[in-house]
């Protein structure tokens, strides 16, 4: 049975354990050898010292208590600050990995073909998975065909890929390669990945410190000649020593950490692979993807970086002395994807024979019924259904609200249309009467335009509509950002009350516009016992129940099933009152920094409360799907097998 979410993210979570346990023994290895050449080192010295002068002297052992502390302390502060540094730098997520390696963000009103093709298909895969659509990069000046996401969390990752990619690839090839990059996003793999890149810099800086006391040794020693120089050639030849230790032993440790995150790689390919089908349901399209690298020099980079990120990409990113597989043989992940026997696949990835048929079944049509256990097992995942109702959203979007999403402009008087009532009457009423006092006459202009748009705008396409807006929003300045969102408090609070849809929408604007950057520096603490969470729990389903439901009855019932789910772990109340939107921006946040077990709890218990009554309307499904993105957990859409047109 395949994982959800939540599973996948614990499994990280273990792995990042182990991973951790792994380099630990690393560096302990480095410790220990740097302690025992630099205790021969003093030995040696010491014995040295002793024969031309023995007045008073004591030999030294190889038991030096302070020399391993010297030793155990340099080589954490030195190893642990350049690793603290490696990650810091890159603490903005996927944005940052993709800047390092000199990616370029996609501007989202390109005319490129190619490029519009690359925008579509990242945009339908992150609607059909739930997510916010990724920052979207390219690799201008790499030809060969290479991919990769990162980030911390799904609120802040990031898709690039290389000129080549988009450029030799179909769509559906390239719609194979983004979809085995959203598996990485989606099975919790992308933190681990920027974690093993700052743990090698800190590995490796212990053998930069080498090679520079080499370069500086070697400058000493080789500009002083004959014996009056003797004291300043030995000083040089200490550092020539000192250095090359360090340099070796660096190394030594680089190498085993760069074999840990082979290994870790590979065995990760193999399940983004088969995600990836699973996504598409079309084993030809990244089955195709990777025989084209077979046959285009593979997938290395140009960048200086390559290296770096070589455990993140989806083909191999160098070769030669000293690079491990980071990926499995192109032939291996062929016949895995096609069920090819591998004898039957060349070394490049050409077919020797015939491909078997995959032999996929599609998904059965028609209406289906949705309950809570669907919705926890659909987290983190992509149904062909999904892909296609995705792609039928954004095909049937009315023209004029598709394009002004790829214009920071235009896509930020779409979100007040988005946030205001979705009945037309109020809608108008508030754009008119409201809008004025907040907006200005440039955007007014625009939001009226647009509003004209909003009756062939369905209410299921909502949701996907606000999240293709992401990457227009994150083109705004840091000054035009924030009064973006202070206006959007403004307009919320136009009807003198912020109900949960629109409360979720905010919180999903802000994911669109830094991703969870700024959330996580803003709020380090993280909750794992459910008993510190009751008053989240009853605060959030409370306002659930009120909002999913008009009958005060069916209010109460629906409460009741979120209360006996979670009986044993969280003594629920419910508040009848109005719970003040501060209230509610407190509870989320808390249970947004929550462990992944208490959001499983939360998730489930929604789906309770919203299918008590055993229907659930596209307005309720929307509802929880943002109550979802609020708390960092991908819904797809799971009424895309259901007829809601």
């Amino acid at each position: 049975m395949a994982m959800n979410f939540f599973e996948h993210q614990e499994k990280a979570r273990r792995s990042t354990g182990r991973l951790v346990i792994l380099f630990a023994l690393a560096v302990g290895a480095i410790i220990a050898l740097l302690y025992f050449f630099f205790a021969y080192f003093l030995v040696f010295k010491s014995a040295g010292e002793s024969s031309s002068n023995t007045d008073g002297y004591r030999e030294i052992g190889l038991w030096q208590p302070m020399t391993l502390i010297y030793v155990v302390g340099g080589t954490l502060l030195c190893s642990g600050l350049a690793c603290l540094i490696k990650i810091v730098s890159l603490s903005d997520g996927g944005s940052a990995v993709a800047e390092m390696v000199g990616a370029v963000r996609v501007n989202p009103a390109t005319s490129d073909p190619q490029e519009r093709k690359y925008i579509n298909v990242v945009e339908e895969m992150a609607i059909a998975s739930g997510v916010p659509v990724p920052a979207i990069y390219i690799m201008q000046d790499e030809i060969n065909i290479n991919a990769f996401a990162a980030g911390y969390t799904v609120q802040d990752a990031a898709v690039a890929v290389t000129r080549g990619c988009i450029d030799s690839l179909n769509r559906d090839e390239l719609q194979g390669v983004v979809a085995h990059e959203f598996s990485h996003i989606l099975n919790g793999d992308m933190s681990l990945n920027i974690r093993l890149i700052g743990v090698l810099a800190g590995i490796l800086f212990i053998a930069i410190i080498g090679r520079i006391l080499l370069e500086v040794g070697a400058r000493s020693g080789g500009g002083r000649r004959g014996s009056r120089n003797k004291e300043g050639g030995g000083g040089a030849g200490a550092l020539l020593a000192i250095g090359l230790a360090l340099f070796l032993v660096g190394y030594i440790g680089y190498f085993f950490g760069s074999l840990i995150k082979a290994a870790v790689s590979r065995q990760r390919e193999f399940l983004a692979d088969a995600s990836a089908v699973q996504f598409t349901r079309n084993p030809g399209g990244i089955g195709g993807a990777l025989r084209q690298i077979g046959g285009y020099a593979d997938g290395e980079l140009e960048t200086k970086r390559a290296s770096e990120i070589s455990h993140m990409c989806f083909s191999s990113t160098i070769s030669g002395f000293f690079s491990f597989a980071t990926h499995p043989p192109l032939p291996e992940r062929i016949s895995r994807i096609e069920n090819t026997p591998l004898e039957a696949i060349g070394p490049g990835g050409a077919t020797l024979g015939a491909p078997l048929a995959a032999g996929v079944a599609g998904l059965a049509g028609g209406t289906i019924r949705t309950s809570a256990a669907d919705v926890i097992a659909s987290t983190g995942s992509v149904t062909k259904a999904g892909v296609e109702k995705a792609i039928h959203i954004v095909a049937s979007l009315p023209a004029g609200l598709a394009e002004a999403a790829q214009h920071p402009l235009s896509a930020s008087a779409l979100v007040y249309l988005l946030i205001l009532p979705e009945n037309k009457k109020e809608r108008r009423k508030l754009a008119r009467t409201g809008l004025p006092g907040i907006l200005g006459q440039d955007e007014l202009g625009e939001l009226y335009r647009l509003e004209k748009l909003m009756p062939g705008l369905a209410a299921h396409a909502r949701l996907p509509l606000l999240e293709m807006c992401a990457p227009a929003l994150r083109n705004l300045t840091s000054d035009q950002a924030r009064e973006f969102t202070g206006r959007i408090e403004r307009i919320v609070k136009l009807d003198n009350e912020v109900d949960l849809r629109e409360f979720c929408y905010i919180t999903m604007i802000e994911f669109c516009l830094y991703g969870n950057g700024r959330l996580r520096r803003k709020n380090k603490k993280r909750y794992k016992n459910f008993d510190e969470m009751a008053g989240d729990f009853s605060c959030v389903l409370s306002v659930l129940a009120t909002a999913g439901h008009s009958d005060p009855g069916q209010r109460t019932l629906s409460f009741e099933m979120a209360r006996s789910l979670l009986a044993g772990r969280v003594k629920l109340r419910y508040e009848t009152e109005g719970i003040p939107v501060g209230e509610l921006r407190t509870s989320i946040g808390r249970l947004a920094r929550s462990s992944v077990r208490i959001r499983e709890a939360l998730l489930s218990a929604a789906s309770h409360c919203v299918l008590a009554d055993d229907t659930i309307e596209v307005e309720e499904a929307e509802l929880l799907r943002a109550l979802a993105h609020a708390v960092g957990v991908p819904v797809p859409l799971f009424l895309a097998d259901t007829d809601i047109d």
